[in-house]
Parts: C-alpha cells; sequence; structure tokens
C-alpha cells in the first residue's frame, strides 16, 4: 500500500513560519517595551516598600538605634537628641538631599529608575537589557531587584508577542 500525501501547503507554511522567526528582531524590540514598563511599574509600586511580581523592597532602614534610651532614629530623623537640644536629621541621600519620611526608594534623582531596563543588544534571536551609566546598579538590584524575569508571566508576554508578529507575518 502507497500512501502520497500533498505536503505543498504544510511547506509554504513552515517556510513562512521560518522566516517570520528568522527576523525575530522585531519580537524582541516589542517585548524590550514591555520590559521597560514592566520594569518601571516595579519602581511606581515599590517606592514605599512591599512586594510586586515575587520581589520585596524593604523601606528605608533606620539610621540605628540608641543604647541609652533604646530609641530607633528612623531614615528622616526627627527624634529628639540626647544632648544640645534639636533633632536628629535625616539620613543623606545620593543627591545631598536629606531623606524625608514618605520619599520614595531607589528615586532620588530618577536616575536608576530612567536608565533601568535600556536595550543595551538586540539581535534576532536575542535582547539584553540593563541599567546604563548607573554604576550602583548592579548593588542595588541584588537589595531591591528591579530587572528580572518573571515566570510565567513575562514568558507568557513574549510569547503572546510572538504569535502576534507570526499572524501578521504568515498569510
Amino acid at each position: 500500500m502507497d500512501l502520497h500525501v500533498q505536503d505543498e501547503a504544510v511547506k509554504k507554511l513552515l517556510k513562512q513560519v521560518d522566516t517570520a522567526l528568522g527576523t525575530g528582531r522585531a519580537v524582541f524590540k516589542e517585548f524590550g517595551v514591555y520590559m521597560r514598563q514592566v520594569t518601571d511599574n516595579t519602581f511606581i509600586k515599590l517606592r514605599h516598600g512591599g512586594s510586586f511580581r515575587g520581589v520585596t523592597w524593604s523601606y528605608f532602614a533606620p539610621q540605628y538605634t540608641r543604647k541609652t534610651d533604646g530609641v530607633t532614629v528612623p531614615a528622616w530623623g526627627g527624634v529628639p537628641k540626647l544632648h544640645g537640644g534639636g533633632t536628629v536629621q535625616g539620613r543623606k541621600r545620593p543627591s545631598g538631599q536629606f531623606v524625608k519620611e514618605g520619599d520614595s526608594i531607589m528615586q532620588d534623582l530618577g536616575t536608576m529608575r530612567s536608565r533601568a531596563a535600556l536595550t543595551m543588544f538586540l539581535g534576532n534571536d536575542k535582547i539584553e537589557l540593563g541599567p546604563q551609566g548607573v554604576r550602583y546598579a548592579a548593588e542595588q538590584n541584588a537589595m531591591r531587584p528591579f530587572l528580572f524575569f518573571d515566570v510565567p508571566q513575562d514568558a507568557n508576554q513574549l510569547l503572546k508577542i510572538a504569535l502576534r508578529h507570526l499572524k501578521k507575518t504568515v498569510t
């Protein structure tokens, strides 16, 4: 018994899929936009600490706890001094400004947030994102992760983008 399969249409479709996937640059470019938005949302949601997308950021740590009276001095100060009157000042931020209660963490000048997920490399088969021109980014990301791939949420989004691009390309 002979079996003959007419596979010309299938071969044509597979060739179109291969061509579309071979130019994955557009998919990764759109995914980079998505990741920049998600990363920016992380800064917004966690500006006062908390949890979002599976990571937790702590708010400003206290400056110290006095041994004499056990009073904990928050990052923004405001606690009466033991000697000399007045109040303890807040911790200084990189900008030189003092921390104030309610300030957003990791957003002193907005540099980290604005550069957190810039495209460093965009190719047909990958994209590399990262903060550029921020020498302290790695240290901050270790304490409070801001650029990360959240599985399955981000993987599903990448798949949706790829499928949408395939539908546009494959007719």
